[in-house]
C-alpha cells in the first residue's frame, strides 16, 4: 500500500466518513483519536490512541505518537496525506471563560495540527504531499458563546497560510477547508427535541440543507487529488452560500 492518510478526530462524523473514503480509494489510513466508533473492516485502517491536548505540550508524548505512526507506514510512500480534523469546541458566554478554555482550545484545534506538521515534514515532502486542516465558518461569522472556538479556528487559518509560504517550496500543499453546518449525530442531537429548529437552519443556508459528513470527506478528497501543487495556503470555503447572506430585517 503506497497511498497513506493520517486523520485526526477519525471516530467522529466527519472523521468516520474521510476514512471511508479514502479507504475506498485504496489509501492505508492512520485514525488519530482517544474515541472509538465501529471502525471499518480493514487491513488498511487502524486507530492510535492519542491525546492532542497531551500532544501540542508533551515533547516526549508527541515524539512517542509521531514513533508510532511512522512504524506502521508503508515500506515506500508515493502520497501522503495528513487531515486535521479533531476539534475541541467550547461554548461559553465571555463571563464563563476561564484560562483552562483558551488552552484546551488553542491546543488542540491550532497547536497540535502544527505539531503534527512539523512531526511528518520528511514523509510530507518525500511523497509531495498533502495537508488539509479543517476550519469552520466560526473563523470568520460567528455567534454568541463560540470565542474561543472561533478564535482557534482563524489563528489555524493563518498558521495555514503560514506553514504553505515555507513548505509549498517542498513541493507540499497545505491548505484548508472552512464548513459551514454539516450533520454530524452531535450537531442533530442538538435538535432532538427542537426539529423544527432544524428545518430553520437548513432554510438559513442558500442552498436550502446544511452539509453531510460524506460531502465533506469527498470534497477533501477532491483537493488532495489535484496534484499540480498550486493550490496551497488557501481556505476554501463550504458552506452552502451562507456565507454570502447579510441578516439585516427586510
Amino acid at each position: 500500500m503506497s497511498k497513506v492518510t493520517v486523520i485526526t478526530g477519525s471516530s467522529g462524523g466527519i472523521g468516520r466518513a474521510l476514512v471511508k473514503t479514502y479507504l475506498d480509494d485504496g489509501y492505508f489510513v492512520i485514525g488519530l483519536d482517544r474515541k472509538t466508533s465501529e471502525s471499518p473492516v480493514s487491513d488498511a485502517y487502524i486507530q492510535i490512541d492519542v491525546s492532542l491536548l497531551i500532544f501540542s505540550k508533551d515533547e516526549p508524548y508527541r515524539d512517542s505518537i509521531l514513533k508510532k505512526i511512522r512504524e506502521r507506514l508503508p515500506h515506500e510512500v508515493t502520497n501522503f496525506v495528513l487531515i486535521n480534523n479533531a476539534a475541541e469546541q467550547i461554548l461559553k458566554s465571555v463571563a464563563e471563560i476561564q484560562w483552562q478554555d483558551w488552552e484546551n482550545s488553542l491546543a488542540v484545534n491550532t497547536v497540535a495540527p502544527f505539531f503534527l506538521v512539523q512531526g511528518l515534514i520528511e514523509e510530507l515532502t518525500v511523497s509531495r504531499g498533502h495537508v488539509i486542516n479543517i476550519s469552520s465558518i466560526h473563523s470568520k461569522l460567528t455567534k454568541t458563546n463560540f470565542t474561543c472556538y472561533g478564535a482557534s479556528k482563524s489563528a489555524l487559518e493563518a498558521v495555514t497560510r503560514s506553514l504553505a509560504l515555507e513548505l509549498s517550496p517542498l513541493g507540499i500543499s497545505v491548505n484548508a477547508i472552512a464548513p459551514a453546518a454539516i450533520s454530524t449525530e452531535m450537531l442533530l442531537a442538538s435538535f432532538n427535541d427542537k426539529p423544527e429548529k432544524l428545518l430553520e437552519l437548513e432554510s438559513c443556508h442558500p442552498s436550502k440543507s446544511i452539509g453531510k459528513p460524506s460531502d465533506v470527506a469527498h470534497f477533501i478528497k477532491s483537493i488532495t487529488d489535484h496534484r499540480s501543487g498550486f493550490l496551497t495556503g488557501s481556505v476554501l470555503e463550504f458552506n452552502g452560500g451562507i456565507s454570502g447572506r447579510l441578516h439585516d430585517p427586510d
